[in-house]
């Protein structure tokens, strides 16, 4: 696949280990210092990638800004200082990726591999103009335990399908006490408790408009805004409102609570992936167990995919003993780095913008690969409508 890789910087700067990095991966640099040598290059090809130096006469933010409106093609690497606030600004300006001023190769390496994966999946996406429709992917993230780190998992996951091109949008499950906005640090203004009031079964209301976009590229349908409000929520609601968002987004991802209802075991039926989370600890696992049964009493087991979360090698059970345990084997790790969950959590930044470079940041990109490229693989099945047993709110 032929990419056209530019770099940009008006004060002569050279970048002649990215040059030469690009040589050794069969690739060539262009490197520009005008802006008026800029447009023919950008409008080349639709696969595209601009380095954009930190260190030019321009705003190089306001600058990224103005190239992601007239070129939206373009995956722009915004090359930025380390401070957090750099890397959430750039993010903000529509920047693709961010890459330190101070660089290592590894980073560098990092940086090109993922802008590579991101035009080879666009590439494919190019060609299948009806994608959105018909391979739109449902994926429930669950615990039955609390306190094990769902809800911040899900919504940077979020975050790194959007980095891969995906269209995603984050549906709150947790009716009662969803907090999916704050760990965005938003405070929706409609969420889905106005939408049955006044959008479910009118065609002219559509989903999005109850919707909150963010500026991480993703949208959320936000929990009501007070717990006795979900009472005027049914199963029916929740499922029209899944099969809705799949006619937009390519990933619907759902962010279950620690309980089962009629209105929860709808949404693990629609689902094509449950992503169970769980810590590596006894008690933690005795409720995994228990979900499990329960799912395979209603056929759902099979959709089941393991997650352990701040899982630190040599740290409790081995993973073959967790697998005999549960009877199911583990799809993914999670390495623990409180830190820097901690940090993103309190200022409602998900570390996927943060430090998705960090292990755990690396750790979730992996996994949404993984998923993206199972997805492909799976043939599409018609889904049999279940019965269901009523378990209680």
């Amino acid at each position: 696949m032929s990419i056209n890789w530019v770099y940009f910087s008006d004060i002569g700067s050279h970048a002649e280990e990215m040059k030469a990095y690009l040589e050794k991966q069969q690739y060539s640099l262009y490197e520009i210092n005008e802006m008026k040598h800029m447009d023919s290059l950008l409008r080349e090809t639709n696969q595209t990638v601009l380095f954009l130096d930190a260190n030019t006469n321009f705003n190089n933010y306001s600058l990224c800004r103005e190239i992601s409106v007239i070129y939206p093609h373009v995956y722009i690497i915004l090359m930025v200082p380390e401070e957090s606030e750099n890397l959430k600004k750039a993010m903000l300006m529509g920047a693709s990726d961010t890459l330190r001023t101070s660089y290592s190769m590894e980073e560098l390496s990092e940086a090109v591999a993922h802008a590579k994966r991101f035009m080879q999946h666009r590439a494919k996406i190019d060609h299948s103009p009806n994608l959105v429709k018909e391979k739109s992917r449902v994926i429930a993230i669950s615990s039955p335990k609390g306190g094990v780190g769902r809800t911040s998992f899900t919504v940077n996951l979020a975050v790194a399908f959007a980095r891969m091109g995906h269209k995603v949008a984050v549906i709150d499950g947790n009716l009662q006490f969803g907090e999916v906005g704050i760990y965005y640090n938003v405070k929706p203004k409609r969420t889905i408790y106005e939408w049955v009031k006044e959008g479910h079964g009118r065609p002219n209301y559509s989903i999005t408009q109850y919707m909150t976009e963010l500026d991480v590229d993703v949208t959320v349908l936000a929990a009501p805004p007070r717990p006795e409000f979900f009472e005027g929520i049914s199963d029916k609601h929740i499922q029209d409102a899944i099969e809705e968002a799949k006619q937009v987004f390519d990933v619907i991802l759902i962010d279950m609570p620690v309980y089962l209802s009629e209105i929860h075991l709808r949404c693990l039926a629609i689902a094509d992936d449950i992503l169970l989370l769980s810590l590596n600890e006894i008690t933690g696992l005795r409720l995994c167990q228990l979900y499990l049964d329960t799912l395979e009493t209603v056929h759902l087991k099979d959709k089941v995919k393991l997650v352990l979360n701040r899982y630190g090698k040599g740290q409790g059970l081995e993973v073959k003993r967790v697998e005999e345990i549960l009877d199911t084997k583990v799809f993914h790790t999670l390495p623990d780095q409180p830190n820097i969950v901690s940090s993103s959590i309190k200022t409602g930044l998900p570390y996927m913008l943060s430090n998705p470079r960090s292990n755990i940041g690396k750790a979730v990109l992996s996994l949404s690969e993984q998923l993206v490229e199972q997805g492909r693989q799976s043939p599409t099945t018609v889904k049999k409508e279940k019965k269901w047993f009523k378990v209680g709110k």
